[in-house]
């Protein structure tokens, strides 16, 4: 997923950064044949589709591996290394899983330093982050973490200006800090001399120069929900945000008009100030916007502050200002005897649900950071060995494929749809295989391919990781589809399993149509292979 090198295309931005959507361009009528001897129904579609115009310059690689007898039914140029987008996703959430396990849960323990007497505590209070991206924000009274559908946009990309951007249904931001100030109530803390502190020694917090922050520590997945409701035209719309916290002040300057709206926008006014301007059209369903948050464990501590307090715990320290990290203690310190309160997540099998079906780039990113952690290790870009340790152990070449990132945003990353596809025949064999394919999204059903192959028969049936790439020339002339992917898996009309890759590479567009238009040509191929074995 990408930011569109600074352009100012909003709705494209947000299509690339959902991950739906620099090879050298072949013409369509130069492009190696499809091998494999496919079904006459799967070729037409194939030929159809690449003989289009927009693709006469198009790199296209694909294959198709049955699951059962590893035998390659449909291949074209599989073994080229091309740009991939999101689809990189599949290498970063199959290297934690298979260094931590599917049923992994994060653990985030309150420690106390010194002793309580009569309910006061004489130390201080320590959270220890533990890389917890959701930390109650996405978990559901079943037990899962919520995800949004198509056409609803995951709240993480709401910043991008296309519509849709909403907030995960039945969530609490807070629901995490709540629970672990009522249990330190509960443990007989009623007051706190010492001060309160984030741990947040995880790993060193990484700043990916396009996706953000990962941190150890997640409030609200590190962002601020800004929500737009429009009131009466030439009246001020209505503003809301979460979580509300004593460090932060929003105001708004955003009116209601009957149309041709300026687009909202969020600036800094200042230290824990944000400016909402622009308008919002009467009728128009409320608009959220994100701001991110760029010092987690402080933000984190007050909110944690404000927690306590709402639970009868009196807390002395200043719940405003930066998080004291030169207080904390060394880790050895830290046992079950001083341990007041922890909270569990659910299992690693949801997290890699979220990263997978709403394309969560900087929940990609993170788990890169727990497999150095696993390497004993602070430093997140010692994950990409981790990763290249698993790929090299899955088969896969390192003369095709090049790990940049977590999330596929670096535009150097590189792989094959062979590597793709030997990939994921072989992680099903693994324990914690099924999580990497119980988490894509599937066509016609859920996630970022909700809306894709409504009404087609092989909707419910294919499960989807896509990928996106695309710029736009200087001036804005020139839409350019730098990657459109997808892999995953189908369940075929007759009952066979297989494993499956389509990367197109180069292609231009002129209009959203035409981009969303690409998309749709890489499901019908996948679709017509569903249907055709």
């Amino acid at each position: 997923m990408l930011v569109i090198h600074s352009r100012p295309l909003t709705t494209l931005v947000a299509l690339v950064t959902l991950g739906f959507f620099c090879g050298a361009g072949a013409r369509a009528d130069t492009l190696p044949p499809v091998a494999g001897d496919p079904p006459e129904s799967v070729s037409a579609v194939i030929g159809e589709i690449q003989s289009k115009a927009a693709y006469a310059h198009t790199s296209w690689g694909m294959r198709v591996v049955d699951l059962d007898t590893g035998a390659v039914l449909v291949d074209q140029a599989g073994d080229r290394a091309l740009t991939p987008g999101s689809i990189m996703k599949v290498y970063s959430t199959a290297t934690v899983l298979d260094l931590y396990g599917a049923e992994y849960r994060f653990h985030t323990p309150v420690h106390r330093t010194g002793s309580v007497s009569d309910g006061v505590l004489g130390g201080d209070l320590i959270l220890v982050a533990s890389g917890d991206f959701s930390f109650g924000l996405r978990e559901q009274p079943d037990g899962t973490l919520g995800y949004n559908n198509m056409p609803e946009i995951d709240h993480n990309y709401a910043d991008t200006g296309f519509a849709g951007g909403a907030l995960v249904k039945g969530s609490d931001p807070l629901a995490a800090l709540d629970g672990l100030a009522k249990d330190v109530r509960g443990s007989g803390i009623t007051e706190i001399k010492g001060d309160v502190i984030i741990d947040a020694r995880l790993f060193e917090t990484y700043r990916d120069p396009t996706d953000g922050i990962i941190s150890p520590v997640w409030l609200n997945e590190n962002v601020i929900d800004i929500t737009t409701t429009a009131a009466s035209v030439g009246q001020p719309a209505r503003i809301d945000w979460r979580p509300k916290i004593a460090s932060l002040k929003i105001s708004s300057d955003v009116m209601t008009v009957a149309e041709n709206p300026k687009p909202i926008t969020i600036k800094s006014a200042g230290p824990g100030e944000i400016r909402v301007t622009g308008e919002i059209v009467l009728g128009a369903p409320p608009a959220l916007n994100i701001w991110p948050v760029t010092d987690p464990a402080s933000f984190a501590r007050t909110a944690f502050i404000e927690a306590l307090q709402r639970a009868g715990v009196t807390v002395g320290a200043n719940a405003l200002g930066p998080n004291p990290a030169d207080k904390l203690p060394d880790a050895a310190v830290y046992s079950a005897e001083n341990k007041v309160a922890e909270h569990v997540s659910p299992p690693l099998s949801e997290f890699v649900k979220v990263v997978l079906k709403v394309s969560y780039n900087r929940g990609a990113h993170l788990m890169l950071c727990l497999a150095a952690v696993k390497a004993e290790s602070r430093d997140c870009v010692v994950g990409i060995s981790k990763a290249l340790d698993l790929l090299d152990k899955l088969g896969v070449s390192r003369q095709s494929t090049y790990v940049f990132d977590g999330a596929g945003s670096d535009d150097h990353a590189k792989t094959a749809p062979a590597d793709q596809t030997t990939v994921l025949a072989r992680v099903v064999k693994t324990p914690w295989g099924q999580a990497i394919r119980d988490g894509m999204a599937v066509l016609g059903l859920d996630g970022t391919q909700a809306q894709n192959g409504l009404g087609s028969p092989a909707a419910g049936h294919i499960q989807i990781k896509d990928g996106t790439r695309v710029t736009i020339t200087p001036g804005d002339h020139q839409g350019i589809i730098i990657a459109k992917t997808q892999v995953g898996y189908i369940d075929t009309k007759s009952g066979r399993e297989l494993a499956f890759a389509i990367f197109l590479n180069t292609a231009p567009f002129g209009s959203i149509d035409d981009f969303l238009a690409a998309d749709h040509d890489i499901a019908a191929i996948a679709a017509a292979i569903q249907q055709a074995y």
